[in-house]
């Protein structure tokens, strides 16, 4: 054990002497975690300038603008600009309004009358979905006025006269107050799923993760070329010492990398990892699973640069059927059962199962048990296969 920790001591020293290390495991993916979250999670979000031309003043057109209308801006997805005219509010559109709401003369009155009338909606040609929950909005209120309008013709019809106006706002406000036959309820629901920042600060760790641990077993190939593990193994030292100390190294380098990507993360884009008490295991898992199959991907080639090249291929391809460049909420449902088959997907469901209100600690320690179970079961047949590199000369 002795002899394992000096090779694992001296291995982790080459790394931290190493720039290009830095480079894999913490620069690259602090970088791409920064980009990825400004530029994709900046888009996430939805928010909607609207103008509104009231060019009627009545009752109806305070209702829509007052209580349909305006919870728009009172909910914060929406900024609402009265304007006098229909022509400036057509100007608005495109040059600082998504859409605007035109709301013609004699809107009230036709309304009270049961008359036909309508709302205009003008959206911006690059501005769908705005110009989409605008007419959805004026739909909403329409809908709400023809329900009145068809209590008071139904009123009517059963008279075999039109009410008086006095009777037919009284059949209107009861209209307007029974309880629909069936509505949606809002309902705070525990969510578990990353923000855009934290979800890209982890994919990238993770898909680096790959990359760099593959550098313990690779440098076998190198200290053969070099002569340096025959010299080693000239005295009283086992292969699986110096097995042991190659992964002791890139096990303590991943540590190392990740720690400071968390840190960084954290503190410089706001990321938020979750409660140690879950992260913590599940990063140790996940380096286990990395380093494990990192081995067997190694322990397959023959010489450091196919080494090299296939590890990188191996972490790629899991790295894309993980989810690490889209959020499983944003994923085909073939392809969420597609990324359980990797490290990766196991990763980013066990951290998001640490978020929301309530951390289902309990989902996370067994994403946690399988990313070991990945490790162990790779790791040992990589170590077994990479017997040869140790003792063959």
């Amino acid at each position: 054990m002795r002899v394992a920790l000096l090779v694992a001591a001296k291995d982790l020293r080459q790394r931290l002497r190493d720039r290009s290390i830095l480079l894999i495991a913490v620069i690259a993916p602090l970088g791409l975690a920064f980009i990825f979250s400004r530029l994709i999670g900046s888009s996430a979000g939805f928010h909607a300038t609207y103008a509104v031309a009231d060019l009627d003043g009545g009752d109806m057109a305070r209702i829509l603008r007052q209580q349909v209308i305006g919870p728009m801006e009172s909910a914060g997805f929406a900024t609402v600009d009265d304007v006098a005219t229909e022509a400036e509010a057509r100007a608005l559109v495109g040059n600082g309004a998504d859409a605007a709401f035109v709301i013609p003369q004699g809107f009230s009155d036709a309304i009270t009358g049961g008359r036909p009338t309508t709302i205009e909606v003008v959206g911006a040609r690059d501005s769908d979905l705005a110009t989409e929950v605008a007419r959805s909005v004026a739909q909403r209120f329409g809908d709400g006025v023809a329900g009145i309008q068809l209590a008071i013709a139904t009123v009517a019809s059963l008279q075999g006269a039109p009410p008086d106006a006095a009777a037919a706002a009284r059949i209107a406000a009861a209209a307007q107050a029974a309880a629909p036959p069936a509505t949606l309820v809002d309902e705070a629901a525990s969510q578990r799923q990353l923000d855009m920042t934290s979800f890209f600060s982890a994919s990238m760790a993770i898909m680096f993760l790959f990359f760099s641990a593959q550098t313990g077993l690779v440098s076998l190939f190198d200290e053969r070329r070099r002569g340096t593990l025959a010299r080693i193994l000239a005295g009283p030292v086992q292969p699986w010492m110096i097995l042991l100390g190659k992964i002791g190294a890139a096990f303590l380098t991943a540590v190392l990398a990740l720690t400071i990507l968390v840190v960084a993360t954290t503190t410089l884009i706001g990321a938020n990892w979750g409660p140690p008490a879950g992260v913590v295991p599940l990063l140790l898992g996940v380096i286990v699973a990395a380093v494990g199959v990192s081995a067997l991907v190694v322990s397959l080639t023959s010489n450091a640069q196919t080494a090299g090249a296939a590890s990188s291929a191996v972490g790629i391809t899991l790295a894309i059927l993980g989810g690490t460049f889209s959020p499983a909420a944003q994923s085909p449902e073939i392809m969420t059962r597609i990324a359980l088959l990797t490290p990766h997907g196991w990763f980013l469901r066990g951290l998001g199962d640490l978020h929301g209100a309530d951390p289902a600690y309990g989902d996370a320690l067994i994403a946690t048990g399988v990313l070991v179970v990945i490790g162990l079961i790779t790791g040992g047949i990589g170590l077994f296969r990479a017997r040869r590199l140790v003792t063959v000369g």
